[in-house]
Formats: C-alpha cells, structure tokens, sequence
C-alpha cells in the first residue's frame, strides 16, 4: 500500500511540477514580431486581436481589403495588417518584404504562425477531382510551405518559433479527401521541419484543433460543393448514389458535427498564444474535447477495432445503389 501511495504521490507531483513549468512566460513581449496569415475571421483573426493585446507587434495577412480595414480599426498602432494570398508567390514575396522592411534593425521575426485554410470540396471521395485536392491542398499545404520557406530566415535570426495549424483530421480520416489529404501532408512537414529545424535554434509547433464553430465549418458550402461535383458526374455514378444520397449526408452531419462542435474558440486561441508566449511551449497541442476523447480513441486503437466504431458512430448513408443488391 505505501508503495501505491508513495507512486500517487510522485505522481501528482510530476503533473503539477509539470504544469508550473508550462505556464512559464516570456518577458519583453513589446520587443518580439509575429508575422500571421489568415486573419480576416477565425482563429487567424482572434489571434491577431489577443497578440495586440499583450503587446506584441504583429504582421496580420488579411486575403480580402475588408479584413484589412476591419483589423485596422479593432486594434493598435503596432498593428500592421498586410494583403496576403498564400496561393500567390508574388503575394507572399510581397508580404515578406514589406514585413522585412518594417522590423527594425537586426530584428528578426519571434514567429511565424501558418493559420490560413480552407474546407475544399466535402464530397465523397469517388466525386472528387484532382482540381479539388490542388485547391485545397495550395491553401493548407502549399501555402504554409511556401510562407514557411520565405520566412524561415527572419525566424532563424530571433531563434524563434514555427507555429502551424493542421486539424485532428491530419489524424482520422472522417471528412472529405482534400481536406484530409491536405492536413495529413501538413501533419508530416510540421514534424519534417521540427526535427530538421532542432538543433538551429528554431522551434516547430503544431496545433490540432477539434470541430469548433468557425467560418470553414459551412454546412450551406459543403452541400453547394457536393452538389456541382454530383451534377458532373456521368450517369452511371449518378445512378448508384441516387438523388437522396446528397440529403442524407447533410441531415446526418448536421446532426453529428452539430453534437461535437464546441463554440469555444478561445482555446485555440489560447494554445497559439502559450504556443508564442510560453518558455516552454509543447510540440503539438490537440485541441477540444472531441479531439482528445473520441478521437484520439480512433487513431489510437487497432484499425479492425476502429473501423468498426467508426463505422457505428459515423454512419454514412448507403448509395441507392448498394441498396439494390
């Protein structure tokens, strides 16, 4: 018994040992630069607000000229948003030079936070184009890095960090096949340039959010893509799903995506924030109770076990079809 005990105790212990270390800050925020893109809305957007907030001076990518007006207006001088596409090396070469022309002298950037993305096509996979998986795929791979590479130096120079957003779908494989392609492929050059970046002085982290209720998460957008990727395909195909097939994945992910999305966006935020703020940050930050319950379930357990729960808890519809036979 005193064995048990004395284990409890050293256990409790490490965890709180460990949770003072985590919550460890950096000081001199007013002297440190971060550079984000994907500001107009979402996560990319309250990170630009909070990272104000504390001080810090913060490059903002905005895509479209209201989410650079609107960010001008909601923040502080130090503030400086910048137009950037991240499909477009002119536009990303643009932006670094702008940002290397406003640090002061012998400054380099303390971050580089890779937070643009985009949902892609939400069809089945037998209905996607190779079009579909280049869209998707320029925005949350291409884009993080090709930013990365650009920016890379500044960030060598303040030996600072690296923080990139994929999801919990770089882990399980739920949703459509760009958007899971992409963030599988962000998920291994996140770990890629952590390990090669190691011994440089330059620290790589990655934050894998849940479903949380942002702009991307658009039930009136996923169906408008099934619907033009339905519509091209040749009758055979058309003919096997049926006409019923598009309003029952709908029906059913509303209702399964509506039962795990969590409104707290704030906790993404905050993990980006401890990600850039704190001494010792963590490699990888799974985010939402989903994630670290249901899903970390998934990819943990064997795939003849897993499948069968996805299979139960997931139900996709069957095709018209397979009905027949």
């Amino acid at each position: 018994m005193s064995t048990i005990f004395l284990c409890v105790v050293l256990f409790v212990l490490f965890l709180v040992l460990r949770w003072i270390v985590r919550s460890l800050k950096l000081g001199k925020l007013s002297e440190r630069y971060v550079f984000i893109t994907g500001c107009d809305t979402g996560f990319g957007n309250m990170l630009a607000k909070r990272l104000d907030s504390l001080g810090m001076n913060v490059f903002a990518g905005c895509l479209t000229s209201k989410g650079l007006n609107d960010l001008d207006k909601a923040t502080s001088g130090r503030l400086v948003a910048i137009p950037l596409d991240v499909t477009s090396e002119d536009s990303i070469l643009k932006a670094y030079s702008e940002v290397k022309k406003k640090l002061p002298n012998g400054k380099g950037l303390w971050g580089v936070v890779n937070n643009a993305g985009v949902t892609g096509n939400g069809s089945p996979v037998e209905w996607q184009t190779v079009d579909n998986y280049r869209k998707c795929n320029d925005v949350n791979l291409y884009g993080m890095i090709h930013v990365t590479n650009v920016f890379l130096p500044l960030v060598r120079k303040a030996k600072g960090r690296i923080v990139n957003i994929t999801s919990i779908m770089g882990r399980v494989a739920l949703v459509s096949g760009p958007y899971v392609v992409s963030k599988y492929g962000a998920e291994g050059f996140c770990d890629c340039l952590r390990y090669q970046l190691y011994n440089c002085g330059v620290s790589v982290h990655i934050i894998e959010p849940g479903f949380f209720n942002t702009g991307i998460v658009n039930m009136e957008s996923i169906e408008k893509s099934m619907r033009t990727s339905y519509d091209a395909m040749d009758n055979e195909r058309k003919d096997f799903y049926g006409d019923q097939y598009i309003p029952q994945v709908m029906e059913d992910a509303k209702k399964g995506i509506g039962a795990i999305m969590s409104s707290d966006m704030y906790k993404v935020v905050d993990a980006y924030t401890h990600a850039l703020t704190a001494v010792y940050p963590r490699a990888r930050y799974v985010i939402g109770f989903d994630a670290n319950v249901l899903f970390r379930l998934i990819w943990t357990l064997p795939e003849w076990i897993s499948d069968r729960l996805v299979a139960a808890m997931f139900k996709f519809p069957t095709p018209a079809g397979q009905k027949k036979k």
